[in-house]
């Protein structure tokens, strides 16, 4: 695995890449990257994975000019240019699902799929959604996770040191700077979402509290040709099932290849 930085118009990104063969490009969820975790290890088995600290998380810059969720869409579709990658799949998790959404309805010329893991960006009427900004760590990891282990494993890591809980500290600012208000939604990204004209795939975690399963059923219905999948595993399925999650994305991709 390699770590560098891009220059993106002035601003600083962040970006871990590793592996060969097709692009994958992977939008990472609220709680950022930790290291070099699991899921993207398998990953980079079979696919060339760039993955980047978003705008604001972990490593990278945090430009004025990029204010909201479609901002970062625009941005990572000007990171896409810089590195010249074509035929990119792209998979976002989380909030990183929502940046895939915002990059495919404006342009998929360089995306050749989508794979949204319990994406955000919808809100559907009289479903009820979890709150990630009250409460307790312990709670958060209980929200997040439907694996009591998983969620102690994830919460000890991101307390693991002075510097793991800065970088914890700095993505909770970001997830709530782009997510905040509205929670977790753009009320105009369903009006868009039939632009979408890639391969998608939708994979949800059957426990998912935060963003319930309702949500991949109406994202489905408001994108062409869109399946679903479901896991077993609350919303982090990168952190809480990194191997079923990686096998599941690989394959939907592998069967997309000529």
């Amino acid at each position: 695995m390699d770590e560098s930085f891009i220059d993106l118009r002035g601003a600083k990104l962040h970006l871990y890449r590793a592996g060969k063969g097709v692009p994958l490009l992977f939008l990472h969820a609220v709680d950022g990257i930790l290291a070099w975790p699991p899921y993207l290890e398998r990953l980079a088995r079979r696919f060339d994975v760039v993955a980047p600290d978003h705008p604001c998380f972990g490593q990278s810059d945090a430009p004025d000019r990029i204010a909201d969720v479609g901002d970062l869409g625009f941005f990572y579709l000007d990171l896409l240019d810089a590195l010249d990658l074509r035929d990119v799949n792209v998979v976002g998790a989380s909030l990183g699902g929502w940046i895939a959404l915002e990059m495919a309805i404006r342009s998929t010329a360089r995306i050749k799929s989508l794979t949204l893991v319990g994406a955000a960006g919808l809100r559907v009427a009289g479903v009820p959604r979890g709150d990630m900004f009250i409460g307790t760590p312990a709670e958060l990891g209980r929200l997040l996770f439907a694996d009591e282990k998983a969620a102690a494993n994830w919460n000890a890591q991101s307390q693991a040191s002075p510097a793991a809980q800065e970088i914890y500290d700095r993505n909770r600012a970001a997830a709530a700077k782009y997510t905040w208000q509205p929670r977790l939604y753009n009320p105009k990204l369903a009006d868009w979402l039939h632009r979408i004209d890639v391969p998608t795939h939708i994979i949800w975690g059957e426990q998912d509290k935060l963003i319930p399963p309702a949500h991949a059923t109406a994202l489905q219905a408001l994108i062409p040709g869109a399946q679903v999948t479901m896991l077993p595993g609350g919303h982090l399925l990168p952190t809480e099932r990194p191997d079923l999650l990686a096998d599941t994305v690989s394959q939907f991709i592998e069967r997309l290849r000529p």
